[in-house]
């Protein structure tokens, strides 16, 4: 009797995962809630205190970029941004309504000096030699009477000296010092030493509208539709005027369905 083996193969499948590749999706900045539209010290171009340091308001406005700005602090109650994609370190953005962001940005002196980002600063930049000599130049007096001079002569005219006295220093020329002659006979004048006078004026914030230049007229009021008739719009943002004002005056929206800047001319 023939002996059958029969011979039962198992085929045991292991079913092994595939290594996969996880993509990690990083979500846009949302939009801020809180803006500086109506803010006085926005209305008014006060420079903004953050980080430590002073940052001041340059221009042009910007629209809000939600993939390249990021939160990087508050002031006030309002939240400030920085542009990773641009400069991160010496601007930071405000946001006044309507989707726009005003940039303000650091003086770049000290750690920043000779530094400009992806952009042009706005301000000059201050180097520490430039700082360092500055400290270290002498003191000019400002006024004539910082200065004293005497001459005299003897009665032959060969023994001329002149002696100039500065904080109680005195220096002696020698006789061979002339004084010079003026010209056309005329008797030469005072000279007189002035400062730089500071500013006289700061225009602050304005807009274009309807070919006049419209300045900043105080903070923002609520917004009447009895009041408040429209006559126009700025970028988008309606112009309105005060039914019961003057021409010189308007007022532009500063955040939607919020309140009205006024503006003068």
């Amino acid at each position: 009797m023939r002996a059958c083996l029969t011979v039962i193969v198992l085929c045991v499948v292991v079913l092994v995962p595939r290594k996969g590749n996880a993509q990690a999706y990083s979500l846009p900045t949302p939009a801020p809630l809180v803006t500086a539209a109506s803010a006085d010290w926005q209305i008014r171009g006060e420079p903004v205190f953050y980080s430590g340091h002073v940052f001041h308001p340059t221009g042009p406005n910007v629209f809000f970029d939600g993939d390249v700005m990021v939160p990087a602090g508050i002031y006030r109650g309002v939240p400030l941004y920085r542009d990773v994609s641009l400069d991160p370190v010496g601007v930071v953005y405000v946001p006044i309504g309507g989707n726009l962001m005003r940039p303000y940005e650091r003086l770049r002196s000290g750690d920043l000096a000779g530094t400009v980002g992806n952009l042009t600063p706005s301000f000059p930049i201050e180097l520490d030699v430039e700082v360092s000599a500055a400290a270290a130049a002498p003191e000019i007096p400002t006024s004539a009477s910082a200065m004293s001079v005497e001459q005299t002569v003897s009665p032959e005219g060969d023994s001329a000296r002149r002696a100039i006295g500065t904080g109680g220093a005195t220096l002696e020329r020698p006789a061979t010092y002339e004084e010079p002659l003026p010209i056309d006979g005329a008797s030469p004048g005072k000279t007189i030493v002035e400062s730089i006078p500071p500013p006289s004026a700061n225009r602050g914030i304005w807009l274009e509208f309807e070919s006049a230049r419209w300045y900043s007229g105080g903070p923002a009021v609520p917004f009447s539709a009895d009041r408040f008739t429209p006559i126009g719009d700025h970028c988008g943002f309606p112009v309105y005027r005060d039914k019961a004002g003057t021409s010189d005056e308007i007022f532009v929206t500063a955040l939607k369905d919020g309140p009205v800047a006024p503006y003068k001319r």
